[in-house]
């Protein structure tokens, strides 16, 4: 399936990926979607699950929003417009969804993050806003007329006082209305207002852009973990004329105690890793497991083996070894063993018959096992 339109992927990342919007026409040609908007709402009551409500015009004020879960009172209470309900992550939870993601293999797929769907009835909407990540919202139902403007915003430019960055001064420099199987791309940063003409759902494909802080935080949890530290020391303290001062040279070498702490590259690889695949939802799939022996069986005579939704695969090609990480777990494997990984990360449902043929060493089956034993793999019904 070509995405993009005339664009080969190459061309896309050199003219279009956080450069400018693009506009594919029937990118997904006369897509259905596999949920419907009762589906998704029902999704939205169940725990673990996150969802948002979002009323232009709510009781409590404009641009009102509450957190799931929800139950129906919640959903019959509302106005017949101009609200919005949001749930993260639906690819967890519907296999055709995950596999929706790997037709933008040609993104790194550590940076992808989930699909997010809306769902809106008529003149729904979030208000015009902008994010800091790259996303292709793709139209899975109805039509949603989505208006655009890619001038710079300060903070200054945002409403006061709402749980939403809803900005205050939106003027839309292009517009276009989008049917089912019509897909927007818009890189980080680009003000956009989406508004539902009848009743419509809305995938949004998301990536994932962690911030520095957000890569500081984790990294020092991780710091927190390792047994060896080090302890500032000066052995060539000299005598200073006011005991006050902090030298520039106590700074230069305090920021470096704190530098190392990620100079080695292996290991700080072997970290984000596993940080960049960590499963960051409690959702845990029910599956009766198999014996080793069972499980060697079916995988010989089964056409498919499948990854779950909400497990996220990656590896780190290093020396004579390669480094796997699925669900923020780390696997070493030897190099010869490259073309099997990655077909491992480069789709969600696996040929049997190709897995099997990949295998070089013989140690596939106890991988794929302590994957399948580990909930990030499971068979078909």
């Amino acid at each position: 399936m070509q995405i993009l339109g005339n664009l080969t992927q190459t061309d896309f990342l050199k003219q279009y990926w956080q450069k400018k919007p693009l506009l594919v026409r029937q990118a997904f040609p006369d897509y259905k979607s596999p949920i419907s908007p009762e589906e998704l709402a029902g999704l939205a009551c169940e725990e673990g699950i996150e969802s948002r409500l979002i009323q232009e015009h709510g009781s409590e004020g404009p641009w009102q929003v509450r957190y799931g879960p929800f139950n129906e009172d919640d959903f019959t209470s509302l106005p017949t417009s101009h609200w919005s309900l949001l749930v993260q992550a639906v690819d967890h939870h519907i296999p055709e969804l995950s596999h929706l993601l790997d037709e933008f293999n040609f993104i790194p797929n550590w940076r992808i993050d989930d699909v997010m769907i809306s769902y809106a009835p008529v003149h729904g909407s979030v208000g015009p806003h902008l994010d800091n990540y790259d996303v292709f919202l793709l139209q899975a139902q109805g039509r949603r007329h989505w208006h655009i403007n890619e001038q710079s915003y300060t903070e200054d430019d945002f409403i006061d006082d709402l749980d939403l960055r809803i900005l205050n001064d939106f003027d839309a420099e292009e517009d276009w209305i989008l049917e089912p199987g019509d897909m927007l791309y818009l890189p980080p940063g680009v003000a956009h207002h989406g508004i539902a003409l009848d009743d419509c759902l809305t995938y949004s494909i998301g990536f994932r852009a962690p911030s520095q802080k957000e890569l500081l935080s984790a990294f020092t949890v991780n710091f927190n973990d390792v047994a060896k530290d080090r302890f500032y020391t000066d052995p060539k303290l000299e005598l200073q004329e006011s005991p006050g001062e902090i030298k520039k040279e106590y700074i230069d070498s305090l920021r470096e105690m704190m530098l190392s702490a990620c100079a080695d590259k292996a290991e700080f690889a072997s970290w984000f890793g596993r940080f960049i695949t960590d499963n960051r939802n409690d959702y845990e799939p029910e599956q009766e497991t198999l014996g080793q022996d069972d499980f060697h069986a079916q995988l010989r005579q089964a056409k498919q083996i499948n990854r779950y939704g909400n497990i996220r695969m990656s590896y780190i090609e290093g020396g004579d070894t390669i480094k796997l990480f699925c669900a923020g777990n780390e696997h070493s494997l030897p190099e010869t063993q490259l073309p099997l990984i990655q077909y491992l990360c480069s789709k969600h449902q696996l040929e049997c018959p190709v897995l099997l043929g990949l295998d070089v060493e013989d140690n596939i089956l106890s991988l794929l096992y302590k994957l399948y034993k580990d909930g990030c793999l499971y068979f078909d019904e």
